[in-house]
C-alpha cells in the first residue's frame, strides 16, 4: 500500500480550499461594524481615541438600540465635537449606507 503521496499541486488545491472556506464562514463578514478608522478620522482623531470613549458612553450590543439621544451629546461632549458633526459622521456610515456604496 503505498504512502500519502500528495504532490504540491495537491496541497495547494487543499490551502485554498481552506483559506476560501475559512473567508465566507469568517464572522467578521457577516456581523458589520462600524468603520472605526474613518470615522475617527472624520471627527479629527485617533481611531483609539473614539473607540475608548465610545465604548465608554455607548456600549456595543449586537443588534442593540441606537444610542438616546442623551447618550449622543454625552458621546459628542467628550469627543469635544458638536452633535449635530457627529450625527452628520455617523449617518455617513451607516451600515445600510455602506452597503450602497
Amino acid at each position: 500500500m503505498p504512502g500519502l503521496g500528495y504532490r504540491l499541486t495537491d496541497l495547494l488545491v487543499i490551502a485554498a480550499c481552506s483559506l476560501t472556506f475559512i473567508a465566507i464562514v469568517s464572522p467578521s463578514r457577516h456581523e458589520p461594524s462600524p468603520p472605526i478608522r474613518l470615522i475617527a478620522q472624520d471627527l479629527g482623531m485617533t481611531p483609539e481615541h473614539f473607540q475608548h470613549v465610545a465604548e465608554k458612553i455607548v456600549p456595543r450590543r449586537p443588534s442593540g438600540p441606537p444610542p438616546t439621544e442623551a447618550q449622543r451629546r454625552e458621546l459628542a461632549a467628550a469627543l469635544d465635537v458638536s452633535v449635530e458633526q457627529l450625527d452628520s459622521v455617523m449617518e455617513k456610515y451607516r451600515p445600510d449606507r455602506l452597503k450602497q456604496r
